[in-house]
C-alpha cells in the first residue's frame, strides 16, 4: 500500500536519508526541518504517518507530538518518534506524548517500511470508520471524548499466549497490575478465550516449543470474529526477521526480552485505548445504519427499507413456489384523535399501536 509520510528533522542528510528509502517503496514524502514547520503541514496537508526526530532545536519531537495529538485534525494521525535515544524512560516520555512508536538509529530499512505500512493501513481503516460516523458527529474525535473512550488504555482483559516459565509469571506480574489478564499455553485454549470473553489485547511470545506464534498471529487475523483484534508480540534478540514478518501479517506492536516493564505497560495502553475507539466508532456506525433503516417514531423498518427489500421478498417466493403474506393495518378514525386531543396524542397513539404490533409477531416477520 503507499501512504504519505511526513518526514521531520533538523538535519538535511538524515531527512534525505529516510525520504530516499521511502521512495523506494512507492511513499509520497513530504519533508519539514522543524516542528513549528511540521505542525504547519499537518494542519494543511493530509499525512498518514509522521516520521518525526525528537533531537530538534526550539521545538522538540516530545513538543511536536503533544500538540498534534492536542489537535483534533491530526489527533488519530500516528507518530513514530525517530531517535538515537535508547533509553526506556525516553521510550515512556514518548508514549506519554502520545508517540505510536519508535525506531531508533540508524534506521532498520526493513523495520523502517513495515512499521509505516503497518500504521499507514490502521489510519487507513480509522479514517473510513470516522468519514462515516462523523458527519452527523462532528465533535467526535475531540481530545477528551477519545480519552474517555480509551479510559486512558487501563483496566483491560487481556489474553497472554505463552509458555509456563519464570519470565512469563514475570510478565503476568506486570500486566496484572493494570489489567485483567487470562493465560494459556495452547492454540485450543487461546481460541477459546478468544470465543468466549471480550478481549481488549491479545500478547502473543514467538518462541513457543508447542506453539507456531506467527501461524497463530495469522489466524487470528484471518478469523472474522478476531481479525481487528490488537496483537502485541513478545520476542527476543535475533527474532528481528521473524518480527518484521509479524508486523507484515497484521500484528500491531511487538516487545524484545528482556521487557522493560514500563515500557510494556506503555506499548498496552496505546494498543487497548486504539481498540477503544475503533469499537466506539464501529458501534456508532452500526447506529446510523439501525436508524437509516428505522422508522423513529414506530420503531418499525422504515418505507425506503421496505421499498429496497420487497422486490426480493416476492422474486425469491416466487423461484421457490412459497408463501408470503401481506397484511395491511389502518387506525380507524385516528383524525379525530389529533383534532380533539392534539397531535402529541396521536403520537402516543400510534407508538403504542406499533409496539403492539411488534411484541406480538413472530421472529420470521417484518414490520413496516
Amino acid at each position: 500500500m503507499t501512504a504519505r509520510v511526513l518526514v521531520v528533522d533538523d538535519i538535511l542528510a538524515n531527512v534525505k536519508l529516510l525520504e530516499a528509502r521511502l521512495r523506494a517503496e512507492y511513499f509520497d514524502v513530504l519533508i519539514a526541518g522543524s516542528g513549528a514547520e511540521a505542525l504547519e503541514i499537518c494542519d494543511r496537508e493530509e499525512v498518514d504517518v509522521v516520521l518525526l526526530d525528537v533531537m530538534m532545536p526550539g521545538m522538540d519531537g516530545f513538543e511536536v507530538c503533544r500538540r498534534l495529538k492536542a489537535n483534533p485534525k491530526t489527533r488519530m494521525t500516528p507518530v513514530v518518534m525517530v531517535t538515537a535515544l535508547d533509553q526506556s524512560s525516553d521510550r515512556i516520555q514518548g508514549f506519554e506524548a502520545g508517540a505510536d512508536d519508535f525506531l531508533t538509529k540508524p534506521v532498520n530499512d526493513v523495520a523502517l517500511v513495515t512499521r509505516v505500512k503497518n500504521l499507514a493501513r490502521m489510519k487507513q481503516l480509522t479514517d473510513e470508520l470516522v468519514m462515516r460516523v462523523t458527519k452527523a458527529d462532528q465533535d467526535i474525535i475531540s481530545a477528551d471524548l477519545v480519552d474517555d473512550i480509551g479510559a486512558k488504555g487501563a483496566n483491560g482483559l487481556l489474553l497472554l499466549v505463552d509458555e509456563p516459565q519464570a519470565s512469563t509469571r514475570r510478565l503476568m506480574e506486570a500486566l496484572e497490575s493494570e489489567h485483567l489478564v487470562e493465560f494459556v499455553s495452547t492454540e485450543k485454549q487461546a481460541f477459546e478465550v478468544l470465543a468466549h470473553s471480550d478481549v481488549d489485547l491479545a500478547v502473543v511470545n514467538l518462541r513457543m516449543r508447542e506453539i507456531d506464534g506467527l501461524r497463530l498471529c495469522s489466524t487470528i487475523r484471518s478469523n472474522s470474529e478476531t481479525r481487528h483484534l490488537p496483537v502485541l508480540v513478545l520476542g527476543e534478540a535475533g527474532d528481528e526477521p521473524r518480527m518484521m514478518r509479524a508486523l507484515d501479517l497484521g500484528v500491531n506492536d511487538y516487545v524484545m526480552r528482556p521487557v522493560d516493564r514500563n515500557e510494556l505497560l506503555a506499548r498496552v495502553r496505546v494498543q487497548i485505548k486504539r481498540r477503544r475507539y475503533s469499537d466506539y466508532l464501529s458501534r456508532r456506525l452500526e447506529e446510523r445504519v439501525e436508524q437509516a433503516a428505522h422508522d423513529p417514531m414506530t420503531g418499525m423498518y422504515n418505507r425506503r427499507y421496505l421499498d429496497e427489500h420487497m422486490h426480493g421478498y416476492v422474486t425469491e417466493t416466487l423461484q421457490n413456489e412459497s408463501e408470503l403474506s401481506v397484511i395491511t393495518l389502518d387506525i380507524d378514525h385516528f383524525k379525530q384523535v389529533n383534532d380533539k386531543y392534539g397531535h402529541d396524542a396521536g403520537d402516543q397513539v400510534i407508538r403504542q399501536f406499533s409496539a403492539r404490533i411488534l411484541q406480538n409477531i413472530r421472529r420470521v416477520d417484518l414490520a413496516f
